[in-house]
């Protein structure tokens, strides 16, 4: 297997065997895959392709002369879909073109494979609508489909997954892209930082069957590191909600005693005050002054002591 790279997308040549010309007869099948991070629908798909498998085909003969008995190779190119709508984009360059045409946009590729391996249209992996729970745990492909949209509990477990079933030599390219996708895909999605991007430590730990457990580690320090920031921020709000609720309590017993003029002024006023011992002094003052202007007065002198008032 060989490995074109261009760009973000990547382009991979695999054999396979021609059955009208028995065991002997092969060709070879370019595959275009194109990784992308395509959240929305790019409805210029279809056009984007188009030109990616001519550029593709113009690589490929570059400085050679095509002959009349020579042939363009097959292609199949693959979309990867990552958003949360359904990929609505036309799959042909002249469903783009010719509004007549646009049902034909609904038609299952595959039932037209020679337009297809031509670069007419496209396949899609629309992962949002995989049901990751039933993919095979023994196909890299379907493994990478999961990790389009990972979970954090299955991501440790299938990252690990795909560095054994790409195991082989010659597919040491592949296993750094996918694992660098792995982990790229972790941190947009979750902000998580899976630790596959270091390919030295990921082969020491899968040499030792550790690598698994490393992943799981990772992940619960993540999660335990979650747990506290929104216990830590629970706390922070806790306290706020609760001022919030003495700064209201005390305005509703100024209108009470006084009227709703010295509790709006005085709601002012509370503002400034961020702890509980300066309000606790503020309900001490409504009981003990005689008018809302006398309490008003003392709270803008920063009257009683410890009172933190603008």
């Amino acid at each position: 297997m060989r490995k074109r790279s261009y760009a973000n997308d990547i382009v991979w040549r695999v054999p396979f065997r021609d059955r009208s010309a028995g065991n002997a007869g092969h060709a070879w099948l370019h595959l275009i895959l194109m990784i992308e991070v395509q959240g929305t629908v790019d409805h210029l798909m279809a056009l984007r392709v188009r030109n990616y498998v001519d550029n593709h085909h113009m690589e490929l003969w570059r400085g050679r002369r095509f002959g009349a008995r020579d042939r363009l190779a097959p292609v199949l190119p693959i979309v990867i879909y990552t958003g949360k709508t359904r990929w609505t984009a036309a799959r042909r360059v002249i469903d783009l073109v010719t509004p007549s045409a646009s049902r034909q946009a609904e038609l299952d590729l595959t039932s037209r494979t020679n337009e297809l391996f031509a670069g007419d249209g496209y396949l899609t992996l629309d992962t949002m609508r995989v049901a990751v729970d039933d993919l095979p745990r023994d196909n890299a492909a379907a493994l990478l489909a999961g990790i389009c949209n990972p979970t954090m509990e299955r991501l440790p477990e299938d990252a690990a997954q795909l560095r054994v079933l790409l195991d082989d030599p010659e597919l040491r390219p592949l296993l750094e892209i996918v694992l660098l996708w792995a982990d790229r895909t972790a941190q947009r999605s979750m902000n998580f930082d899976l630790g596959a991007d270091d390919m030295a430590v990921v082969d020491r730990l899968h040499e030792s069957g550790e690598l698994e457990d490393y992943f799981a580690a990772r992940r619960r320090a993540y999660q335990a590191q979650f747990r506290a920031e929104g216990v830590e921020q629970g706390i922070e709000r806790g306290i706020e909600r609760g001022l919030a609720d003495e700064r209201n309590l005390l305005c509703r017993q100024a209108a009470r005693k006084f009227d709703s003029r010295t509790a709006d002024q005085l709601a002012e006023l509370l503002a400034d005050i961020a702890n509980s011992e300066g309000l606790a002094s503020v309900g001490d003052l409504i009981i003990d002054c005689a008018t809302g202007e006398e309490l008003i007065a003392h709270l803008r002198d920063g009257a009683p002591d410890g009172l933190r008032t603008g």
